[in-house]
């Protein structure tokens, strides 16, 4: 374990701290891409007119079993919602990350499952091989985690590795990508002690190859996501901006810059960002102009974004989790203006 860098201490400290308050195979050498190329902006695919979507919204509870709850990491696998930590209902100030492991046949009503290894948040969990992997995350001492923990069957796991050539990672992004795991993380330092992004893949979740250093701007918790067989990273923050940026890469190596071609969000950091309908989908999250933000927007390319103008039914909120689940976009949890939301709702696209 090691004490998160200041980076994350001074921003992420500072946001979690007002939420409790307010509350591989490969052998290549790795690619250090010191200029990322901007990709050009090109005329948006011909689809459906997006803008014009239907949408029916859902309240499927205001509060159930799991209580209030942020922060938290989920999944759909074997038929099953899971939930992995993060902060729910009073949290202590010496725990404020409590959230223990939950799960639902219906994503609605949740039991409490057996707890592994330490509480905590800035983890990441993802589907790859047949199995869910759970990697880093800080604990309630502010340590992040050097960690690679793996289940079957989504309750019970086991410690695969606890030593990684990435070290320990919070706010990382994991994502699952042309039958390779990629780990996304700012805790890389080169050999004159400078940190930066870097990129490492693994075909199995345990053997692990750095492929790629200084990718893009330095940032943590970003959101990432697999779109038309490309990996879409967007947002985050560094020590003392928010951004709204979005990178793509057909393999984790080689990155550019998306420049969208019209209104974007303003520069946000814990959002979500979904495939859904064959769009991508950014929901919510803490912008530089407001702390809670409840605007949905959405693109069929990535260039070409639309922000949703109907009648949206939930209130402003970040560090809640989305899942496609059921045939529909759900919403969990989330801090809100007055605090912890328990709120499980769902959107779903007219036919």
């Amino acid at each position: 374990m090691k004490t998160m860098h200041l980076l994350k201490q001074n921003i992420l400290g500072l946001m979690l701290a007002i939420c409790i308050v307010g509350c591989s195979e490969d052998n290549e050498p790795p690619v250090v891409n010191e200029t990322p190329e901007e990709e050009e902006t090109v005329d948006p695919m011909e689809s459906e007119d997006i803008a014009n979507l239907d949408l029916t919204f859902t309240l499927h509870t205001q509060q159930d079993q799991i209580g209030d709850f942020a922060f938290n990491q989920m999944a759909v696998f074997n038929g099953s919602v899971h939930s992995y930590y993060g902060t729910g209902n009073s949290p202590a100030p010496d725990m404020p990350y409590n959230l223990g492991v939950w799960h639902s046949a219906n994503g609605i009503a949740w039991e409490s499952d057996a707890s592994f290894g330490s509480q905590r948040r800035g983890h990441s969990v993802t589907e790859f091989n047949g199995d869910l992997f759970l990697i880093g995350g800080a604990d309630n001492d502010d340590n992040e985690l050097e960690e690679v923990w793996i289940s079957n069957d989504g309750f019970f796991w086991t410690l695969g590795s606890d030593i990684l050539p990435f070290g320990a990672v919070s706010f990382h992004s994991t994502v699952a990508f042309n039958n390779q795991l990629y780990v996304i993380t700012d805790d890389y330092e080169d050999d004159d002690g400078t940190q930066m992004m870097a990129v490492y893949r693994s075909s199995d979740g345990f053997n692990w190859d750095l492929i790629a250093t200084d990718v893009f701007p330095i940032r943590t918790a970003a959101e990432t996501v697999v779109f038309n067989n490309r990996i879409y990273l967007i947002g985050g923050t560094n020590d003392s901006n928010f951004l709204n940026d979005i990178w793509t890469s057909e393999d984790g190596i080689s990155w550019s810059q998306v420049t969208p071609s019209g209104s974007f969000t303003d520069p946000i950091v814990f959002h979500t960002l979904n495939t859904y309908e064959n769009a991508l989908w950014l929901i919510g999250g803490w912008s530089s102009t407001n702390q809670y933000n409840n605007h949905i927007w959405y693109s069929q390319d990535g260039i070409s974004w639309i922000s949703y103008d109907g009648e949206i039914p939930f209130d402003g909120l970040y560090a809640h989790e989305t899942l496609v689940y059921e045939d529909e976009l759900w919403i969990f949890g989330g801090v809100q203006e007055d605090g912890l939301s328990g709120a499980i709702g769902s959107i779903k696209i007219n036919d």
